[in-house]
């Protein structure tokens, strides 16, 4: 049984490098750094429209503080604030409205392609309308992040004030029961976020019940990596070079590695979905991606029988001519 199990972790390894985690993490991250504000933005908006937006923002920068430090949360706190629309005409709202949806999808219309090459899928074709709906099913996904923030936000507060009436009964138990429920709160909103990204955001077909799986083992990895990111980032200072810039460069880090184990994550998925013996099918938009892949090659061959059959005609034409009229000129 351990045997399986092992081939099933280095299947997982094996198939994450095939498709070269490392250029698809910088792409992601590179796209998140411009998205990242106006992400923010529209996810305080949806959940500070009930909570209160100085709360829901309060709250953001102390979860990213303490995953990679208060200056850097003060820096994507100055962005939230820079990036919210206030004032001015109507049309440069609108424009603004816009250019903050355009922007916020960005960064998943990325982890988009990204899923499907994981799960070895292509859209059809690409199109206007395959982009819109792309984009739409990124706003999809940040409106869902929105809304769980918001629930989050309410239960978070519920368990405070019922600890704040229990402290004088128990300090103790209180306390460590606190942070045990505010784990497992961490821990449903990480995974549940995971569970979305597995199952809306790629072209195919799957049960919930591997997607929450695949999201359950990535969600530990994550905590788990993000605890030693922490920590290094922490004791190393990778950043110190980089002087005013390291805010910026080492929220690039924190996505960069993010997006790594979100990827193995991602395959593991897909392996113990074959490993129990699931049927991977893509949806009416996609299809296997060795069919096109087929077709590139048959394109590619055909490109090359003619570059070869023109010059073979260069050949039989001998340079005899061309050297006449090059002795001419």
């Amino acid at each position: 049984m351990l045997k399986k199990y092992f081939k099933l972790i280095k299947n997982t390894y094996s198939e994450w490098m095939k498709n070269d985690p490392f250029e698809q993490s910088a792409v992601i991250a590179y796209y998140t750094l411009f998205s990242l504000p106006s992400l923010l933005v529209i996810v305080i908006t949806i959940a500070g429209y009930f909570y209160g937006r100085e709360a829901v923002q309060d709250k953001i920068t102390s979860e990213i503080g303490m995953f990679i430090g208060e200056g850097t949360a003060e820096a994507i706190e100055t962005m939230i604030s820079n990036a919210f629309l206030e004032g001015g005409s109507i049309l440069t709202i609108l424009f603004g409205i816009g250019m903050l949806l355009f922007g916020a999808t960005g960064a998943f219309f990325q982890l988009k392609k990204a899923m499907n090459k994981v799960w070895g899928v292509r859209p059809k074709k690409e199109n206007f309308k395959m982009i819109l709906l792309d984009r739409a099913i990124s706003l999809g996904m940040i409106l869902v992040i929105g809304f769980m923030l918001l629930v989050s936000l309410v239960i978070s507060a519920i368990i405070q004030a019922l600890g704040n009436y229990l402290q004088s009964f128990a300090p103790e138990i209180t306390s460590f029961a606190l942070s045990t429920f505010n784990f497992l709160i961490s821990y449903i909103f990480i995974g549940a976020i995971f569970a979305g990204v597995f199952k809306l955001l790629p072209d195919i077909r799957i049960g919930w019940k591997v997607t929450f799986t695949g999201a359950s083992i990535t969600t530990i990895l994550f905590l788990v990596g993000e605890f030693l990111l922490g920590f290094y980032f922490g004791q190393s200072d990778p950043t110190s070079v980089y002087g005013g810039a390291s805010s910026v460069i080492l929220i690039l880090l924190w996505v960069f590695y993010s997006c790594l184990i979100m990827l193995f994550g991602a395959e593991f998925t897909v392996q113990y979905a074959l490993f129990r013996g699931y049927t991977i099918k893509p949806n009416s938009l996609a299809e296997p991606a060795e069919r096109q892949e087929l077709e590139e090659l048959k394109e590619r061959e055909e490109e090359i029988k003619k570059k070869s059959e023109l010059l073979k005609e260069l050949e039989a034409e001998g340079p005899g001519e061309h050297a006449d009229e090059e002795f001419k000129n």
